[in-house]
C-alpha cells in the first residue's frame, strides 16, 4: 500500500505538468476563439492593401480591361469597387478605374492560419503527451520507492537472521552479550520500520529512564575503540552532580542514537581531536551533547546533516562507510519522543550534536 508520502511526492511530480495544462487550457479558451473570428478580416485587410497600392500606382497592374467573370466586390477604395479571386498558390486583386475599366495585379496568396487545428488538436495531443511522460515518471517513482522498500525490508530480515542465531552461541552468564544481542536485533528492526515509506512506524515507549546509564550501555560498545585513539582514555564526561539524569523516552531507542553519534565520532571527529560529552538539564528539558575537535562541518553541510542518504563531498572522499541514514533516523527516532537531535559549530573547530528530551520529574 503506497504510503500517504509517497502520495505527496507524486502529486508534487505531477504538479507542473497539471499547472501547465491548466494554463494551457485558458489560454486557449480566452484567446483562440477570437483569433479564429479575426482571421479572415486579417487576410482580407491584407488584400485591401493590396488594392490600395493598385490605386496609388496603377503602373503595377498585370492585367487592364473588361472585368472578368467570376469577380466578386469585397469593398470598395476610394469610391472604387475592389475585389479579389484566388487560384491556388495566387490570388488576382482587381480594382474599377473607369466606368467600364478594370485593372488586376496577381500576388501571392495569403495563407490563412488555421488556429483550430493548432490549438485545439495538435494543443490537445501535447497536452495528452505531457500528462503521459507525467504519468510515466511517477510510475517509475512509485516502483523505485518499493524496490527500495523491499531493499530495506530484505536486508534487515538478512541482518536479523544471524543476529538471532547469535543467542545460541551466547551463554547464559554473560548478560552483557545478552542484552547487546537483543539491542542489536531491535535496532535492526527499528530501522526497517523507520526507513520504509510503505510501512507504519510503531510509536516508542516514553518512560523515565537514566539518560546518563544509557550512554554507559552504548559507550560500551565502543570504549576498546576510543581508549585505543585516545592512549587507554575514555572520552571525557561532564556528568550533573548526582551522577544522574532522568529523562522521559524509550530507552532502546536512546542507546541507538548515541550508538549512531559515538560511531560517527569514532570515524570522522576522534582521529583529530578530542571528544567529550556533556549532560545537562534546564526548563524541562534534558540534554546531552556530544562535542568534539574535529574539522566540522560548513553551514550547507550543517543545514544538510539530517538529510535522508545525504554524505557530505569531506565524508565520501575519506572513503570511509556509510548510506547517510544514521543521523537522519536518529533525529526521526529523538523527535518521534517529543525531543530533537541538532548540530551546530564548536569553536575553534568540530561540531556539538545535542540531543534532547522531555526531563522526568
Amino acid at each position: 500500500m503506497t504510503s500517504r508520502r509517497t502520495a505527496v511526492f507524486a502529486i508534487l511530480i505531477c504538479l507542473p505538468a497539471l499547472i501547465l495544462v491548466a494554463l494551457g487550457a485558458a489560454y486557449v479558451a480566452a484567446n483562440v476563439p477570437r483569433m479564429i473570428r479575426n482571421e479572415p478580416r486579417r487576410v482580407g485587410l491584407a488584400y485591401r492593401a493590396v488594392a490600395e497600392d493598385l490605386a496609388e500606382n496603377p503602373s503595377i497592374a498585370t492585367y487592364a480591361g473588361k472585368r472578368k467573370p467570376g469577380w466578386r466586390k469585397s469593398g470598395s477604395v476610394g469610391g472604387a469597387a475592389w475585389g479579389r479571386q484566388e487560384h491556388g498558390g495566387t490570388c488576382e486583386v482587381w480594382l474599377q478605374s473607369g466606368k467600364d475599366e478594370w485593372r488586376s495585379v496577381e500576388v501571392e496568396a495569403v495563407r490563412s492560419v488555421d488556429y483550430a487545428l493548432i490549438y485545439y488538436w495538435f494543443g490537445s495531443a501535447a497536452a495528452l503527451v505531457l500528462l503521459g511522460l507525467t504519468a510515466f515518471a511517477v510510475t517509475c517513482f512509485v516502483r523505485f520507492m518499493k524496490e527500495r522498500d523491499d531493499f530495506l525490508a530484505a536486508t534487515a530480515h538478512d541482518l536479523t537472521t544471524p543476529l538471532v542465531g547469535m543467542r545460541h552461541f551466547i551463554g547464559r552468564d554473560d548478560e552483557e552479550a545478552r542484552n547487546l544481542n537483543e539491542r542489536m536485533i531491535r535496532l535492526v528492526g527499528n530501522i526497517r520500520d523507520f526507513l520504509k515509506l510503505g510501512g507504519r512506524r510503531s510509536r516508542p515507549a516514553k518512560e523515565p529512564f537514566d539518560l546518563v546509564a544509557a550512554y554507559a550501555s552504548a559507550y560500551a560498545l565502543f570504549r576498546a575503540d576510543y581508549r585505543d585513539i585516545f592512549d587507554g582514555e575514555d572520552i571525557a564526561l561532564e556528568l550533573p552532580a548526582d551522577g544522574r539524569l532522568m529523562a522521559i523516552g524509550d530507552e532502546t531507542l536512546v542507546v541507538q542514537i548515541i550508538w549512531n553519534l559515538l560511531g560517527n565520532d569514532l570515524k570522522y571527529a576522534a582521529p583529530y581531536g578530542r571528544v567529550s560529552v556533556r549532560f545537562s538539564s534546564d526548563a524541562g528539558v534534558a540534554r546531552v551533547e556530544f562535542v568534539d575537535e574535529g574539522q566540522g562541518m560548513t553551514k550547507r553541510q550543517m543545514a544538510r546533516a539530517f538529510d535522508r542518504y545525504y554524505r557530505a563531498k569531506t565524508v565520501l572522499d575519506s572513503g570511509k562507510g556509510g548510506f547517510g541514514i544514521g543521523l537522519c533516523t536518529a533525529r526521526e527516532f529523538a523527535r518521534a519522543m517529543g525531543g530533537d537531535l541538532a548540530v551546530r559549530p564548536n569553536v575553534p573547530s568540530g561540531c556539538v550534536f545535542s540531543l534532547t528530551l522531555p526531563a522526568a520529574r
